[in-house]
């Protein structure tokens, strides 16, 4: 396989996605473990399988239709609404070969998972809001992507369901732990993803996609990202407030150096200063996944 096809096929399957997804996915089985939740390896694992191979599918499935669910931090080549050239090529059949055999794969995955049980009504809500969600984003004439809110479904995907579904295929219940640790991480993905439209703005713009950068200007839109990180770090106290333990919400405020950072050179972007997209995607990420991975080892290890 050539370096070009490797790279394209990073940006097909989009790594930091479902990293994203899949690592939550295990910081709420950790925080039900926190919680005293004896883990069953067995469910928490199916889960897991199905969780990846519903967004694989979705990834796939979206770039078929040339709207893709989100996009890539890697290069890819230039994905466009299909015609019928292209629904002959060999690479758009891949796609959705690919797009209906991990769907397969999520639909033998929830047949195991109700034959052993562990689909209690909870979970298949959360299952039936993450598939009919994700859906929306990619299929052509919904417009969900491009309608304002895209980027709040996207998030919802990625950031609340995965470590609900983990939390209550092992907890069972709802429990207050839950949104006080994983909420504070929606606004800090949220303004990850609009780094991304940022990146893109000038082709967003261009071909007048509707993104929430683009309805509201990439002034307000860099307003909106400082907001959405400063929220986040408030929520984080909040939580604090009323009694989430500061053994597993005290360390993320160590990120509060690289996120001000991150603030201090959009501030300048605003300015005119150059905008270096290496240190700001760098810096986006770790705002993220720093936050993240602290709240995770702290679940799983204390």
């Amino acid at each position: 396989m050539t370096q070009g096809n490797k790279t394209n096929l990073l940006g097909h399957i989009r790594p930091i996605h479902l990293t994203t997804a899949l690592a939550l996915y295990l910081a709420g089985a950790g925080l039900a473990r926190y919680l005293g939740a004896r883990l069953d390896y067995i469910d928490l694992g199916l889960g897991a399988l199905w969780l990846g191979s519903l967004f694989l599918a979705v990834f796939l499935l979206g770039d078929y239709f040339g709207i893709s669910f989100e996009s890539s931090f890697f290069p890819v080549a230039e994905v466009n609404p299909i015609s019928e050239p292209q629904k002959e090529s060999r690479s758009s059949h891949g796609l959705l070969f690919g797009a209906l055999a991990f769907y397969s794969a999520a639909g033998i995955l929830t047949i195991l998972s109700g034959l052993r049980g562990m689909i209690t009504p909870g979970v298949a809500v959360l299952m039936v809001s993450l598939f009919g969600l994700s859906t929306s984003v990619i299929v052509p004439g919904l417009n969900t992507k491009y309608s304002g809110i895209g980027e709040f479904i996207v998030s919802i995907c990625l950031v609340i369901i995965p470590p609900a579904l983990a939390f209550f295929i092992q907890y069972g219940e709802l429990h207050r732990f839950l949104s006080f640790s994983f909420f504070p991480l929606f606004p800090l993905h949220l303004a990850l993803i609009l780094t991304l439209r940022l990146r893109s703005y000038a082709e967003d713009f261009r071909l007048d996609r509707k993104t929430i950068m683009v309805r509201l200007g990439w002034v307000k839109g860099l307003f909106l990202h400082n907001m959405l990180i400063l929220s986040a770090f408030v929520l984080f106290g909040v939580a604090m407030l009323f009694g989430l333990p500061i053994r597993i919400v005290g360390p993320v405020f160590f990120t509060l150096v690289p996120a001000g950072y991150l603030i201090w050179i959009y501030t300048g972007v605003e300015y005119g200063a150059p905008v270096r997209w290496p240190l700001i995607i760098f810096l986006a990420l770790t705002v993220f996944f720093m936050p993240l991975y602290l709240i995770a080892f702290t679940a799983w290890i204390f």
